[in-house]
């Protein structure tokens, strides 16, 4: 991550704790603000106390460690799973445009010929208050004048017996989604804490024609500069956020860390935070910084990506084998359903040795599919394993779908190594092509990138420093109505 209370054992077991006190309630403990300076991204940053305990987050280096035959400048989110809902077992909050397809199967319980004939969802739900435009300024999602939608039945198809889909339009607003079966039998859902009433689903407006999505990099883009944050954020509530604009951070800092700085003010509530190197997403409502909720979904999607229980235990014996190199193994999905595995080790010879025996007993003798990147950072090395195609990049795709801007309406915006994958998806594909800006202080391992991407001719390199550096980007890509 860029910066903030990441790891070691003791920083990874409060920020971990926190994150589950999170998941219900929402209750986090505040952590100790660091100054200014010291909260930098990518590699090559001066700040980082190499001889702590400890590290800060401050990456000193970001390296990935691709499989053989990965070809790392392509498509994002390669690997990833399309998710679908089961017939019977409840499902987390949805999110979605208004053109909406559901996907629904069958549990392993229900044999070929029982039936899944003439399932209709019933949606039925209530409005958004539509006063977004200024000088009113209300939330997207503001249900203040909320008034039911008109109830809407999607049919599914007969399908292939082993999805069923059903499509249809909705108007944006948060809805109850039911099924049935076409003799008229009502689903009934069984979830985590007993018999669920409904599925939720959240139909998102559509934004503006000219409305923009950007999504950032926190330390060493949005703040390292204080009076540069400041005119930063004077710039997008005048200017852009009128227009309907969206903004989101996208950052390597655990959530604990990049939420406390939302709540101390020294950032704006965004729409959404993708954290944690991509691996985890957090929607805003229009109540502030403590109105915040897991995306379920992304979680799922993920969790759903990866032999997890395979590759656990296969981690687990070689971290018993190398335990003499060893400085502490964390299972994060265990401690809070993010879906990461961290090794620590002193140094990157050990982290060397570690990574090469994962990849010839996991991913060359096992076939499993994985992400591995290895990161530095107060004299510890830092090894993450997550589900492969999880990424800052495959998250911001994630995120612009649900919102619903097109590729050309979206910049991202960066400093350091660990934003490659970020930029990954400027590189021209399905759902892909953002625009980018680098600020003028980005670290030469991004500009190297950039120069060599097939997407260069779309990243400009400001030369504007930290936030003023995003607004140039802004400014390039996006220009202020005359």
């Amino acid at each position: 991550p860029d910066s903030g209370d990441w790891s070691g054992l003791a920083a990874m077991l409060r920020v971990t704790a926190a994150l589950c006190v999170l998941c219900s309630h929402f209750a986090l403990a505040a952590t100790t603000a660091r100054p200014l300076q010291r909260l930098r991204g990518g590699s090559g940053h001066q700040g980082s106390d190499l001889n702590a305990k400890d590290p800060s987050g401050i990456w000193s280096s970001f390296q990935r460690a691709p499989s053989s035959g990965d070809d790392v400048v392509g498509s994002v989110g390669t690997g990833l799973r399309t998710v679908a809902n089961a017939w019977g077992q409840g499902a987390c909050l949805r999110r979605s445009q208004s053109a909406i397809t559901f996907r629904l199967t069958a549990p392993e319980k229900v044999t070929d010929g029982d039936v899944l004939e003439g399932v209709v969802a019933l949606c039925e739900g209530t409005g958004f208050c539509g006063k977004t435009a200024a000088p009113d300024g209300h939330h997207f999602l503001c249900q203040c004048e909320s008034a039911a939608v008109t109830p809407v039945e999607i049919a599914f198809d007969a399908g292939d017996s082993v999805v069923l889909k059903g499509s249809g339009v909705l108007e944006p607003g948060q809805y109850k989604v039911m099924l049935r079966k076409g003799d008229g039998e009502a689903e009934v859902l069984e979830g985590m804490h007993g018999i669920e009433e409904f599925r939720p689903l959240t139909v998102l407006p559509a934004p503006p024609p000219d409305a923009v999505l950007l999504m950032s990099d926190i330390d060493g883009t949005l703040i390292g500069d204080q009076e540069s944050t400041e005119k930063f954020f004077w710039v997008w509530n005048e200017q852009y956020k009128p227009r309907g604009a969206h903004l989101v951070y996208n950052t390597g800092r655990p959530f604990p860390s990049a939420h406390n700085l939302i709540r101390e003010n020294r950032l704006h509530a965004p729409t959404a935070l993708v954290c944690s190197e991509g691996t985890e997403i957090y929607w805003f409502g229009p109540l502030g910084s403590e109105d915040v909720v897991p995306d379920y979904e992304w979680r799922e999607i993920l969790m759903q990506s990866w032999e997890y229980d395979t590759i656990k235990a296969g981690v687990q014996k070689i971290v018993e084998q190398m335990k003499h190199e060893v400085n502490d193994a964390q299972y994060l999905y265990e401690m809070c359903g993010q879906p990461m595995i961290v090794i620590n080790v002193a140094d990157k010879g050990k982290a060397d040795n570690m990574i090469g025996k994962i990849d010839y007993e996991l991913r060359n003798c096992q076939s499993l599919k994985f992400d591995m990147t290895c990161s530095s950072g107060g004299g510890n090395f830092f090894i993450l394993i997550i589900p492969k195609g999880a990424s800052k990049g495959s998250a911001a795709l994630h995120v612009s779908r649900r919102l619903g801007f097109a590729p050309k309406q979206v910049m991202v915006a960066g400093d350091g190594e660990n934003d490659v994958p970020l930029f990954e998806a400027t590189i021209e594909g399905e759902n892909q092509g953002f625009k980018g800006a680098i600020v003028g202080n980005a670290v030469e391992g991004l500009k190297n990138w950039v120069s060599r991407s097939p997407s260069s001719p779309n990243i400009h390199r400001s030369m504007s420093q930290q936030a003023l550096g995003v607004l140039e980007g802004l400014e390039m890509h996006f220009p202020s109505p005359s």
